[in-house]
């Protein structure tokens, strides 16, 4: 069996043997990793294990209900809600997107492209930074699909808005005879049963919210989502997404081991070949490299660790074998955050972390937003409390 094929199974296992019985971060460690952040512009630390709460603190007049952006971390919500879509009926993610968009019937690659395909950021599609995050009064979802695929599906991973603005797209057209929008199911589905609150969304001027990096909200409120995550999709004792279709999110592709279904994850680590890659860092070279090939995260983290990552070093890390959920917040324009040197501190002395943390050299660099011309032509949606 391909090492591809055991992550759902490895991660199945996972969830059912992971055991909170004692603390297996150590104090000094949760500290210490707190300190790292303080000094590079971090402004919240959550830390839950085994459903404790370990350790809360914030700085710069930030609190645990304040909302912040969390830019990309906003992607790994669609690649769930494309899990309950799909055990719902409502699509499967081995479907050609042509099947529903007869506009690109005729196009010799996007013809070809799965919704899988869309989800995992391997379409081919262009970027679409420009299109969708520039100034423009168009409808982003429509726009979105006369982006050209300068690549074959599967054949080359392509960071950018691009995919999930086609993917919201397909799922506004399924949902219409349901009389739903994309955001609605998103809030029946999701953000209503974790008791999240949205404090507001970046949409476009037809009122589309931005499914590549639009939501605000509080670490407390993500919070939820990655102990939803790391409990196999259970939360307050309520099934809300079913385990064996989450897992689906975190199954990563040959051309990027370190990414699912708009999920970020580090099972790569343990290979003899795995190369450590920041991923903001990478995001800032222009043109944006396709390479990522032997990618994790770090080698000192947990094989299983899962991340939704967002820019400005916002951060959800979710290690199920740990039953461990934590959320890092900074601040805009927060300098010398890195994953690869985070991450070692944190899990240094923990119990059930393999392998063994290696010394890393800090390094101090600027940090760009991974959105290179901002959000220019998108408004700031307000939301009620995960209200449709």
């Amino acid at each position: 069996m391909s090492f591809p094929r055991l992550v759902p199974l490895l991660m199945s296992l996972i969830y059912f043997g992971a055991s909170s019985a004692s603390a297996q971060l150590s104090k000094s460690s949760i500290e210490a990793a707190h300190s790292y952040s303080a000094k590079r512009g971090g402004i919240g630390f959550i830390v839950k294990e085994g459903g404790q709460l370990r350790f809360e603190r914030y700085a710069k007049g930030h609190s645990g209900d304040t909302p912040i952006h969390i830019y990309s971390g906003t992607k790994s919500f669609f690649g769930a809600i494309a899990v309950i879509a799909e055990k719902e009926g409502l699509l499967s993610l081995d479907e050609k997107v042509a099947e529903t968009l007869p506009e690109w019937r005729d196009d010799p690659r996007k013809a070809r492209i799965t919704i899988r395909e869309l989800l995992d950021f391997t379409s081919g599609l262009e970027t679409g930074f420009e299109e969708i995050y520039g100034r423009s009064t168009a409808d982003k979802l429509t726009l979105s699909l006369g982006l050209d695929a300068k690549n074959d599906p599967g054949a080359s991973f392509i960071y950018g808005p691009s995919h999930l603005q086609v993917f919201c797209e397909v799922m506004r057209r399924k949902l219409k005879r349901k009389g739903l929008t994309y955001e609605a199911y998103l809030n029946r589905k999701l953000i209503q049963p974790l008791d999240i609150g949205i404090s507001q969304w970046r949409a476009d001027s037809h009122g589309n919210v931005i499914p590549s990096a639009g939501m605000y909200m509080s670490g407390r409120h993500w919070m939820n989502f990655g102990e939803m995550v790391c409990q196999g999709g259970t939360w307050n004792g309520k099934q809300i997404v079913p385990t064996e279709e989450l897992t689906k999110c975190f199954k990563p592709t040959p051309i990027n081991p370190a990414f699912g279904l708009c999920f970020w994850v580090n099972s790569y680590c343990t290979r003899p070949d795995a190369r450590e890659l920041d991923v903001e860092e990478t995001l800032e070279i222009e043109p944006l490299p396709e390479d990522w090939s032997r990618a994790c995260l770090s080698k000192a983290a947990p094989p299983d660790l899962i991340c939704s990552l967002g820019s400005n070093f916002q951060r959800l890390y979710i290690v199920p074998s740990m039953d461990l959920v934590v959320v890092h917040q900074g601040k805009k324009g927060a300098r010398g955050f890195r994953d690869a040197e985070f991450l070692p501190i944190l899990f240094k002395d923990a119990q059930r972390a393999a392998p063994a943390p290696t010394e890393t050299e800090v390094t101090e660099r600027k940090v760009k937003p991974l959105f290179p011309k901002g959000f220019g032509g998108f408004l700031k949606k307000s939301t009620e409390s995960g209200g449709e």
